[in-house]
């Protein structure tokens, strides 16, 4: 077992230890070596979504890894082990976020640690400055487009991935290579020759996939957008993004789709909505507390905690059966429960919605509550 694997499990032995939690994050930054989960099919790490964020997994120990991988296979997803030094891991990190990850998952498949990426790096933020000053990545359309092509060679892609990626390109910017300087908004760019003889124009979502491209730095670059490739592709040429990565080519046709993608979506440019999933824990404080008010509130029959990602942002769900009561009584019954757990403390939003509600039936299908009401006939046959 390794140090690492070891300070997990004492992790959870002790209650979940806060100083064996700071250890843990020590050693995660600092020991000779990790393995990474990585996809042959976009050349990045491989990115699935747990509990509706984009997640990467981490192993200390190289055997761990490819039992992952193996277990993986069995879904049709191709996943190799990458090796990262104590020397590259802040570089690792910081291609986690390029990447668009938000969590880390370390040693899946044995007692693993969920965490956030931010516990093991620190990410600066610039959204106050201005965008001239702001390092050029798109963690948004290489999440997206790696978790499609990653679903696509595995036969498990779906219309919303397809979506999200299509409308993620239209809002990206991209550095493109220049020969020589910019004159009048017009400039040279050096086509790229694949294998098949056909010449595209590379276009990148970050200077890290920019450099294996021109890793001597001979072009300079510029920086370009959607409106660019739309324009490329409409005058015949075809656009490759991130043609060393995920390999995403555009041509008329697919300029034409990231249009109907984009004026198929809300305004907010996102297909997903709430994403609702079973938490792997929930605090102590808020279940003891709903017991308490749910048993004391007439017409509830049953309650349920679930995890969901909304806008970004993590809360806890409370679908609450409120019986054959009608919906006028539902509401009041609501009300009531909310206002009254409004006193109980916890880190994250809570959200409350009734079983008779569409996202409530869906979000409690395959549940189990934490909290039902026996009825007990008292009444015996003479």
């Amino acid at each position: 077992m390794s140090k690492l694997q070891d300070l997990i499990v004492s992790y959870y032995d002790e209650n979940e230890d806060k100083a064996i939690f700071e250890k843990i994050v020590h050693e995660i930054q600092t020991c000779d070596k990790v393995w990474t989960a990585f996809s042959p099919v976009t050349k990045n790490h491989f990115v699935d979504y747990v509990q509706g964020r984009p997640t990467a997994f981490l192993f200390s120990e190289k055997e761990y890894c490819t039992m992952y991988c193996e277990h993986m296979k069995e879904s049709g997803f191709e996943i190799g082990c990458a090796e990262c030094s104590k020397e590259n891991r802040l570089g690792m990190f910081a291609d986690y976020h390029r990447s668009g990850f938000e969590c880390v998952i370390v040693d899946n498949g044995k007692r693993y640690i969920f965490m956030e990426l931010t516990e093991l790096i620190n990410i600066p933020d610039f959204k106050n400055e201005p965008e001239e000053n702001r390092p050029m990545i798109n963690p948004a359309l290489v999440c997206s487009a790696d978790r499609f092509f990653q679903c696509l060679a595995a036969n498990a892609v779906s219309p919303d991935k397809e979506l999200n990626m299509l409308v993620d390109t239209y809002y990206a910017k991209y550095i493109i290579p220049v020969v020589g300087e910019i004159k009048d908004n017009s400039a040279t760019i050096p086509g790229l020759e694949r294998s098949d003889g056909h010449k595209v124009v590379p276009f990148f979502t970050d200077v890290s996939e920019y450099r294996k491209f021109d890793p001597n730095g001979k072009f300079n670059m510029a920086m370009s957008d959607f409106t660019q490739i739309e324009s490329l592709c409409n005058s015949g040429e075809t656009v490759v993004v991130n043609p060393m990565g995920f390999n995403l080519t555009m041509t008329k046709k697919h300029v034409d789709a990231v249009r109907r993608a984009i004026n198929s979506v809300p305004n907010n440019g996102k297909a997903e909505r709430a994403v609702i999933f079973s938490p792997d824990r929930v605090p102590k404080a808020l279940i003891d507390g709903l017991n308490v008010i749910l048993d004391n509130t007439d017409g509830v029959m049953a309650g349920y905690v679930m995890g969901m990602r909304k806008n970004n942002e993590s809360q806890y769900l409370v679908v609450i059966d409120c019986g054959e009561n009608d919906s006028e009584k539902t509401t009041e019954i609501m009300n009531s429960v909310k206002e009254i757990a409004g006193n109980i403390e916890t880190k994250e939003k809570v959200e409350y919605l009734p079983a008779s509600s569409s996202i409530g039936q869906a979000a409690v299908a395959n549940a189990e509550p934490f909290f039902r009401r026996y009825i007990v006939n008292m009444d015996e046959e003479e």
